[in-house]
């Protein structure tokens, strides 16, 4: 009877641990985890891999004491006629620019000397009326330039630099008829380089004569 006892006893022990085990295998199954990186990438701003250049700030004058004698020869110096031309690179973009024409041998010698400061994009051309292989130095001038040697038809034969206060000739590499002085940087941060073309509107073509107008 003892054993009978026993018997019944663990078979009911039994029965009650499978069905808690069957308790535990029906519980509602547990969500699949959202994966992490997807959200996060998604909640980031995005972002250019290209990045934007700085804008172009031409270099200013040497600081100091003003030449001696610079506002008297400024102040006495004729004004200048004044026309806009067109600079256009090998990619089509094209540049307008103010310029001050200097025609005669008095405002051709004076140039840009004394000066301490130019618009952005503004400059002095040297119309010389003819072919000529002469070069450009930097005495009394104090604004760091860029030069840009042309020929009739309008092509730039070649650009260069120029350091203020320097005295060393800047040559053109070969004959030309005009030069265009402006602020240092300004033909390197327009795409403009030798081959390159500058063209004048009908109205400064009397200016500029011998220069192509636009659309010519």
């Amino acid at each position: 009877m003892k054993r009978s006892l026993t018997i019944v006893t663990g078979i009911i022990v039994l029965l009650a641990l499978t069905a808690c085990g069957a308790a535990t295998t029906t519980d509602a199954p547990t969500p699949a985890p959202v994966p992490l990186a997807s959200a996060t990438v998604a909640s980031l701003p995005a972002t250019s891999s290209t990045p934007v250049p700085a804008p172009w700030v031409p270099p200013t004058a040497l600081v100091g004491t003003p030449l001696p004698g610079a506002e008297a020869t400024l102040t006495a110096a004729p004004v200048l006629k004044t026309g806009v031309i067109t600079l256009t690179n090998s990619l089509g973009d094209a540049t307008r620019m103010t310029v001050e024409i200097a025609d005669t041998d008095a405002s051709r010698e004076l140039g840009l000397m004394f000066r301490s400061s130019m618009p952005l994009d503004a400059g002095m051309i040297f119309d010389f009326k003819g072919e000529t292989t002469g070069g450009f130095w930097m005495a009394n001038t104090i604004l760091p330039l860029s030069i840009a040697f042309i020929k009739q038809d309008g092509t730039i034969v070649n650009v260069a630099d120029m350091q203020a206060l320097n005295t060393d000739t800047v040559n053109a590499a070969g004959p030309y008829y005009y030069a265009l002085e402006t602020n240092q940087g300004f033909f390197n941060a327009h795409n403009l380089k030798a081959g390159d073309k500058v063209s004048v509107p009908p109205d400064t073509s009397v200016l500029v004569p011998g220069m192509p107008s636009v659309g010519k």
